[in-house]
């Protein structure tokens, strides 16, 4: 668990692992559950009780961009019975604004920098326990994401919108990269046209670039 500013927003992210069943369609897979919690805290938008239909929303969108991020085969421990589950929790404790770009920044810091402890099996009851004694496993990742968005005004846009700029937007571009600079994933309003889009590209690869760099160097001093 670790902390992680960005802008003026401030975020928690961890990884919490726990042994959980595999579903029958998939026996052999584990799983990955990201999350995005939006506290009323952090903005008074968001009210106590049900989760937010944004933060809904964006962690449907998570789990979208992470679904082949790493190999869920690796994390299956008895086929059938046991697997890991990990859960992927970002807390957002200031909204500017721009929440969804910070968040797949803050994961993938923490998916980068996540270790699987040792695990054994019981025979006599088959449980599976943890190994204090054995050598922990890095998660293997895929490919690490990078999420850019445009606010879009006219045929304008506009990087990184604060939250009063995405409340006059007239729509929004989300671009989500690899480090190989593959498009993961691309979310757009209906109104924006194919110039536009075209045009956004071009600006997203380069920041994509530089979110990376900066992101592989945090990952060293972590």
């Amino acid at each position: 668990e670790s902390e992680y500013i960005i802008k003026k927003q401030w975020y928690q992210r961890r990884v919490r692992g726990k042994f959980a069943e595999p579903t029958i369609n998939n026996p052999n897979s584990g799983f990955l559950v990201p999350n995005i919690i939006l506290p009323m805290t952090c903005n008074t938008k968001y009210k106590p009780g049900f989760p937010s239909d944004n933060g809904v929303a964006m962690s449907n969108k998570l789990e979208t961009l992470l679904t082949d991020v790493t190999d869920l085969m690796e994390l299956c421990l008895v086929p059938g019975k046991v697997a890991w589950a990990l859960y992927l929790d970002v807390v957002c404790i200031n909204d500017d604004g721009n929440v969804l770009d910070a968040a797949v920044l803050a994961l993938s810091a923490a998916l980068n920098n996540t270790w699987l402890p040792a695990t054994q099996i019981i025979e006599e009851t088959g449980r599976v326990v943890l190994d204090p004694e054995g050598e922990r496993k890095r998660l293997e990742l895929n490919f690490i994401p990078i999420s850019v968005t445009l606010s879009v005004f006219d045929d304008k846009t506009l990087p990184d919108p604060t939250e009063d700029e995405e409340n006059i937007q007239d729509g929004s571009v989300t671009c989500c990269l690899d480090d190989q600079n593959n498009i993961r994933a691309l979310w757009t309003s209906a109104n924006i046209s194919d110039d536009v889009i075209s045009a956004a590209l071009v600006y997203v690869k380069k920041r994509a670039s530089v979110l990376l760099s900066v992101l592989k160097k945090v990952s060293k001093t972590s």
